[in-house]
């Protein structure tokens, strides 16, 4: 089992620098609301867009009635939405990535997982040089 190593107040600075500018990039929700005349979940995001989908869309929010859906709370600091009525827990960088991400956008996103998980294995194997 590996040993606890305590972060220097330089590594601990470096990860914060390194969360904050992820989180700059990222699409999160700010706020969320039901628009029962159109019948779509509208999402407000932190950088001014504003994104409806039908509920079709969602997980968990497909046989949902307007009055399910009269409360809905952003959670994790616009990264989830939550529907108390319904107990549904729904994840806006994954919902924004199956219905507006490009299959280009999604290729990277495999690419990037499968790297990582490589990475975790130990990475690519060296290859031998041939004398």
């Amino acid at each position: 089992m590996a040993e606890f190593k305590a972060l220097t107040e330089g590594e601990f600075n470096a990860i914060t620098r390194r969360t904050a500018r992820k989180r700059s990039r990222q699409l999160l929700a700010l706020d969320a609301r039901y628009d029962e005349d159109n019948g779509r979940l509208m999402i407000t995001l932190n950088n001014g867009a504003i994104v409806g989908f039908p509920l079709s869309a969602c997980p968990g929010l497909e046989r949902a009635g307007p009055d399910d859906l009269r409360e809905i709370e952003v959670d994790e600091g616009g990264y989830g939405l939550h529907i108390q009525s319904l107990d549904a827990d729904i994840s806006v960088p994954q919902l924004l990535a199956d219905e507006l991400g490009s299959v280009l956008m999604k290729r990277t996103i495999v690419r990037r997982n499968a790297s990582r998980a490589n990475g975790r294995l130990g990475g690519r194997p060296r290859t031998r040089n041939a004398a």
